[in-house]
Formats: C-alpha cells, sequence, structure tokens
C-alpha cells in the first residue's frame, strides 16, 4: 500500500535540528522562484509578438532551445513540485531528499542554459531597436539568470550538507506520491474523505497487481505521453500561428515535439523515479 507521509499539523515545518532537510527545502523553494522567472522570460518573448519582434532569440538557432526547455521543464518540475509537497514533514528521507535535489538540478541546469542562449543572442546579433523592449527582455534574462544562479548555490549547499542516500526498492515513485497528495487533499474536504479513499484505495491496487499498470509497461507509457505532446504541439500551434502549411511539416514538428518528450522522459525516469520497476512493489 501506499504510504502516507504527510503529517498534519507539522506539514508545512522543518525542523531546525535537520539541517539537510532545511537546506534540500531552501534550494527547491529558490528554484520555484527562478522557474517563475524563467516562465515570466519565456512567455513574454514568445507569446506577446511585440516583444517577440524586437527580440533577438526569436529565432532560430536561440528558439530551438527555449523551445526544448519549455518542453523539458513541465515535466521535471512538475515531479519534482508533486515529490516536495508530497514529502512535507520535518524530515525528508535521504532517497527522498537526493530525488528533489536532482529534480532541481535538472530544472536548473536547463533553465541555465536557455538563459545563456538567450545571452549569447543579446551579445552576438546587432540591436535592431534601442526602446522599451529591448530593456524589458534584457531585464527579463537577467531576472532569470540571478534567480537561477542563486537557487544554484542553495543547491551546491544542500548537497553539501546532504546525507548519504542508498537504493530502495520500497522507495516511492511519482505514482505513490500523486496517491499521497490525493489522500492528504481528501482529508481537507470531509465528505469526500471516503470516496477518496475507496478510489485511491483501488487505483494502488491496480498500480501494484494489474497487468495493465504503468509499472509493466515504462516504455509504452513513455511512448504514448510522446505521441500525446506531439499532437498537443500540433493543435496549439495551429491555434496560436494559424494552419499548418503541409502535412508533411505537421508530422515533421509533431515528431520533433514528441521525440523530445520521450527522450526526457527516458533522461529523467530513474533519477526522479517516475514509474518504478513492477517487480519492486511496496506490497511486496
Amino acid at each position: 500500500m501506499t504510504r502516507d507521509r504527510c503529517d498534519g499539523d507539522n506539514a508545512d515545518m522543518t525542523d531546525l535540528r535537520d539541517p539537510a532537510t532545511r537546506a534540500t527545502r531552501l534550494a527547491a523553494n529558490a528554484a520555484a522562484v527562478a522557474v517563475v522567472a524563467w516562465a515570466a522570460l519565456y512567455f513574454v518573448t514568445t507569446q506577446i509578438h511585440v516583444v517577440r519582434a524586437a527580440s533577438p532569440f526569436g529565432n532560430d538557432p536561440w528558439d530551438i532551445v527555449a523551445s526544448y526547455a519549455a518542453i523539458f521543464l513541465p515535466l521535471v518540475v512538475g515531479a519534482t513540485a508533486v515529490r516536495s509537497l508530497s514529502h512535507r514533514g520535518p524530515h525528508l528521507e535521504p532517497a527522498t531528499a537526493r530525488r528533489i535535489r536532482s529534480g532541481v538540478g535538472i530544472a536548473l541546469l536547463t533553465m541555465g542554459a536557455n538563459v545563456a542562449s538567450d545571452a549569447a543572442a543579446i551579445l552576438v546579433i546587432p540591436r535592431t531597436t534601442s526602446d522599451a523592449r529591448s530593456s524589458l527582455i534584457i531585464g527579463l534574462v537577467l531576472g532569470a539568470g540571478a534567480a537561477t544562479m542563486a537557487a544554484t548555490a542553495l543547491l551546491v549547499r544542500a548537497m553539501r550538507t546532504a546525507q548519504p542516500a542508498t537504493d530502495d526498492p520500497h522507495e516511492p515513485d511519482l505514482l505513490d506520491d500523486l496517491l499521497i497528495l490525493a489522500r492528504g487533499a481528501a482529508h481537507l474536504v470531509r465528505p469526500i474523505q471516503r470516496p477518496t479513499e475507496k478510489l485511491v484505495t483501488a487505483i494502488d491496487r491496480f498500480l501494484a497487481k494489474s497487468a495493465l499498470s504503468p509499472r509493466r509497461h515504462r516504455l509504452v507509457v513513455g511512448l504514448l505521453g510522446a505521441l500525446v505532446a506531439g499532437l498537443a504541439f500540433d493543435a496549439w500551434h495551429a491555434v496560436m500561428e494559424g494552419p499548418w502549411a503541409s502535412a508533411p511539416v505537421l508530422i515533421l514538428f509533431a515528431t520533433l515535439a514528441g521525440g523530445g518528450v520521450f527522450v526526457i522522459y527516458l533522461i529523467t525516469l530513474v533519477p526522479l523515479r517516475l514509474i518504478r520497476p513492477a517487480n519492486l512493489s511496496t506490497d511486496a
């Protein structure tokens, strides 16, 4: 069965006697601020057309870096946020803290590469305008860069205070953490507590026992996610930019987007423990 790691009234407090937990949470919180700063940079410079027109990194090859960062970050940040929220007690198990730090590190590396690419474009490409748009773009790049560097410094500090972690076959995966969050949320709304508990128990049993469990088909899960991502990208592009010029172009960009998602899934599957193997069940 999934193990509930929420600790009631102390769920949002860290133990001052546990510097490793405190340092890991501080790094994760700083990374969350950096993600917000990066998201502002990405949204303003890619989705606001009047700003994008003045952006030195609005076209390829600079735009490719931002595009793949936008594909990469939701999975990494989402998984890390779920894990952080589902393990809110005063003490993080060393293995769980390691997963959180891994997610933070991958996210910071991705954002750092994107910010560095944007900064290089600003330095390399001659300015065509010197109005408020250019100042806004430079300010957003500097803000995202500063937030990323600050979070990186805190992550390094957290790694220095980290406790040794050994591989635990019973360590919860992301699916377990989602069920923990569902249970915790249901406890806040008493009328749905019992039905939610039944649903969570049924899902937990399905994940552990069913032949169709994602834990038995981890590669298929990644392929299906890539397919959905590719189709979603094509649909989003059609809405934002207009109909595709031709079917081959549509297929090409769907393949690039879906392929990126699949590669990211494979890269993060083990270090972020997205889905553990079926033979390593916590019910065993």
